[in-house]
């Protein structure tokens, strides 16, 4: 008798929308969110409550923007070592930070990017400190 044979499984999984990445909490000492200051949904606010967050037109994204100029995953904010990272994901038309061009860069309370023809303020509180920030 021969040995059975082996059969290797060579189904390949493909997911979509964000990484596993967005699963990890924020620690709650902070509160983040943005909100859209110009574009589809101006005035409404997103709570981040991940320390991954992707934006862009896919409807797989954790906050989808409707806007033609934004690529399916545009930009993504990360929550790394006490600090929130604003990253470009490769998008078509780019990500400014306060007017200037980045790929990726620090973003702080009160900050503004814009994607596409969408501009959105970021807002941050630590609650650890006592500091409360305001949207200006």
């Amino acid at each position: 008798m021969s040995e059975p044979e082996s059969r290797v499984d060579k189904t390949q999984v493909r997911v979509s929308g964000t990484s596993a990445r967005s699963t990890q909490s924020i620690p709650g000492r902070y509160q983040a969110s943005i909100v859209i200051i110009k574009g589809y949904a101006e005035g409404m606010e997103y709570p981040l409550n991940n320390a991954y967050t992707v934006m862009g037109r896919d409807e797989g994204v954790d906050i989808p923007l409707r806007d033609a100029l934004v690529s399916r995953q545009h930009v993504a904010i990360e929550f790394v070592h006490g600090e929130f990272i604003l990253r470009d994901l490769e998008s078509t038309n780019g990500t400014t930070l306060n007017g200037k061009m980045v790929q990726e860069a620090r973003i702080r309370n009160r900050d503004r990017f814009q994607v596409g023809d969408t501009t959105i303020q970021f807002v941050v509180e630590d609650a650890g400190a006592g500091k409360v920030f305001e949207i200006r």
